[in-house]
């Protein structure tokens, strides 16, 4: 396959990205083509955050068509998911999966076996059967760094705000500065940079607001988040506690499905759903359920949860309309003092604190850079010249930032929203590679055609 080359600066025929957003109505379709410096040719350095399924993805899309490529995460391979394993996913493999990740792990191991398209894996089960051995593979090995940290990028010698929309900026490589898991620091530099790193790692705080409470950064360690595990993992922790579940979105719904069941088999257990809505959905409980929600998972454990928060046994108190005013935390006695206002004010002790207040994408390691964001989500916001800042008018997954050849893809490119499913995912790495290849066609996940057709 042929790519572009990469074009060094040229003075005599200097033109801006500007330009260019001021001529075409949609610049993602126009960018590489009439912008050269845009589009990388093989076999250019890639650098990808995350080990995800979005990052390994990319790496291999990438790894295919020729790139050099290293892939960071400061973790494990698919260590976000596997924070929730025991949980199963809304969608099916088949829509979790991709034809080019099938066909690399048929090419490495005749032996292979997918699972069924129509399979509804768990977390784990998704890593171990196909996200762990596509990492394996030939492909895409080489590049994993595992428990490095990257802290900042940044351009070799362009700051923040230099060259805006300029291709004298594209000259310069991306440096990615990483802390391995002895503490040792290193710089890479490459001429593209995928932001595949999720927003698992960072929760909001429980304050009103999204400030946090008075006494939450002191005691933030011993929080819980995410999903718990309350019948395998994590049931001595849980069971026959007094345990405050904070959050009204699906993980707070799954956890409050755990610990109903839990409270039925140890009886002293003790869950108090707090949400800061005023009242109940018409479903009965605080969580609005869809009539027609395509993922019949997620319907299952919503109405579950509000169940068992409008059941009369007395294992769940849901108390709507209430918010966290302070929190203190007794190591001595392993429990928590926490201040409420609103309908139940006042002060309430629990031996476990899970907060599923949902998550922000981390914006630091980009700073140096020309990253445009929504005021409102923080996601990735199409970015046009002369825009005024505080508009959150953006596209719904732009790909085009002012910094050439970074880019954000996977659950961190929707921000703060929670929508995010793999299969976008997916073709954001198609529409990136189209660009970089500069070649609009270009589309790694096409199937081949059978046969029969």
């Amino acid at each position: 396959m042929t790519y572009r080359r990469y074009v060094p600066y040229n003075r005599n025929r200097r033109s801006s990205v500007a330009t260019l957003f001021g001529r075409y109505k949609n610049p993602q379709q126009h960018l590489s083509a009439k912008f050269p410096w845009m589009a990388v040719d093989t076999p250019a350095r890639i650098v990808i955050v995350g080990a995800g399924p979005i990052g390994i993805e990319a790496a291999l899309y990438a790894r295919f068509l020729g790139y050099e490529v290293t892939v960071f995460d400061s973790g494990e391979v698919g260590s976000h998911l596997l924070q929730w394993g025991h949980v199963s996913m809304f969608t099916p493999f088949g829509a979790n999966s991709t034809p080019l990740g099938l066909s690399a792990l048929a090419a490495q191991d005749d032996r292979y076996q997918p699972p069924a398209d129509n399979a509804i894996l768990t977390g784990s089960e998704f890593v171990e059967h196909y996200l762990l051995p596509l990492a394996q593979t030939d492909l895409v090995s080489d590049g994993l760094k595992l428990h490095h940290e990257v802290l900042s990028i940044a351009r070799k010698s362009q700051l923040k705000h230099e060259n805006l929309g300029e291709e004298a900026r594209a000259e310069e490589p991306f440096v990615t500065f990483v802390r391995d898991a002895e503490g040792h620091e290193h710089l890479f530099e490459s001429e593209i940079v995928l932001d595949c790193s999720g927003v698992q790692g960072q929760s909001n705080f429980l304050g009103g607001g999204g400030n946090p409470t008075v006494g939450e950064r002191e005691c933030r360690a011993h929080l819980d988040y995410g999903v718990i595990n309350a019948s395998d993992a994590d049931h001595q922790r849980y069971a026959n506690q007094q345990i405050l579940v904070v959050g009204s979105g699906f993980t707070a719904a799954a956890n409050i499905v755990q610990l109903s069941q839990l409270a039925r088999e140890s009886l002293e257990t003790h869950v108090v759903w707090l949400t800061r809505d005023d009242c109940p959905t018409e479903q009965g409980g605080p969580m609005a359920i869809e009539r027609d929600d395509p993922y019949p998972q997620r319907k299952r454990v919503l109405e579950q949860a509000n169940q068992a928060a409008s059941a009369e046994d007395g294992h769940v108190d849901h108390w709507p309309g209430t918010s966290i005013k302070a929190i203190h935390y007794e190591p001595q006695n392993d429990h928590f003092h926490v201040t409420l206002a609103g309908k139940h004010e006042g002060v309430h002790t629990f031996d476990r604190v899970v907060a599923n207040v949902g998550h922000r994408p981390d914006l630091e390691m980009f700073r140096e850079l020309q990253v445009a964001t929504c005021c409102v989500s923080e996601s990735p916001r199409a970015w046009r010249p002369n825009e005024d800042a505080d508009s959150d008018a953006h596209d719904k997954t732009p790909l085009i930032h002012p910094e050439p050849n970074f880019y954000i893809l996977g659950a961190k490119s929707y921000g703060r929203r929670s929508d995010f499913v793999l299969a976008t995912g997916f073709d954001q790495i198609r529409r990136v590679f189209a660009m970089i290849g500069a070649r609009t066609n270009l589309n790694l996940y096409a199937k081949p055609m059978t046969k029969s057709e």
